[in-house]
């Protein structure tokens, strides 16, 4: 069983946090701070397979579900943070609805799919061969661009995608506005996402890149269940920004 997917299914809120160092004690830190979840990001960040094994055990140490953000589509590394024990992955720039429902397939066990079967710390070694062989991790397709968007509504029916869950600085950049997240173009976007989610009862999700829990309630509010909230390194430098500016006042 996955519970984290099981969750996320049942229209539970679930709050993330996003690890981008390659350090086991920042991982450590972010997984003891009460997230439901807390993805590697494999994309933009700086950790390799080591690291993200080394994220997971201090995730399991609190209860808190692995997840991976892949750097692309590549059905081989999602197998392989899979065997290292994550609970799911999130998958960027979807445009394609075909192309990520064949991607699914290779991460699900036959008959559903075509994922190798082996024994590894997923399954404890075989210990746990029976129930792990019924697990299935939960995808979050992430919509990062105007073409994204309009496929939103064929991606969301695909019946193992979970989450679409929104890349908002790739999505205003596509849109012509990087960073503008109050345009009418953007705003009409995130709309479209929200309509395609809706008849299936597919998660809204976000990554909230500033860590401002006033922010974070807003976007719970407006539907949001699935939300990323800052990064380990945004929110480091969010806590010492007012060295800047004494330093600046000074002057």
């Amino acid at each position: 069983m996955n519970e984290l997917k099981s969750r996320v299914r049942s229209g539970e809120i679930c709050v993330g946090g996003w690890l981008t160092t390659a350090s086991g004690q920042v991982a450590e830190a972010l997984a003891s701070c009460g997230f439901d979840w807390l993805a590697v990001d494999m994309e933009h960040g700086a950790a390799g397979l080591t690291e993200v094994e080394s994220a997971f055990v201090a995730c399991e140490r609190h209860g808190v579900a692995p997840l991976v953000r892949l750097p692309s589509g590549d059905p081989i590394l999602a197998r392989r943070v899979l065997d290292l024990g994550a609970h799911g992955v999130i998958v960027p720039q979807v445009e394609n609805a075909g192309e990520l429902n064949d991607f699914i397939g290779q991460l699900l066990y036959p008959p559903k799919g075509r994922r190798g079967v082996a024994l590894g710390r997923f399954n404890a070694w075989g210990d746990e061969f029976a129930e792990y062989f019924a697990f299935e991790p939960l995808i979050a397709a992430q919509i990062e661009s105007p073409a994204g968007v309009e496929q939103s509504h064929e991606i969301a029916a695909l019946e193992a995608v979970d989450v679409l869950f929104l890349g908002p600085y790739d999505l205003s950049a596509g849109l012509g506005a990087p960073g503008d997240f109050a345009s009418d173009r953007y705003a009409a976007a995130v709309e479209s996402v929200r309509s395609a989610c809706q008849p299936q009862n597919t998660a809204l999700g976000l990554h909230q890149v500033t860590p401002d829990g006033e922010e974070l309630r807003q976007r719970i509010a407006e539907g949001f269940r699935f939300l990323a909230y800052g990064t380990d390194m945004i929110a480091l430098r969010h806590a010492l920004r007012e060295v800047r500016q004494l330093r600046n006042e000074r002057r």
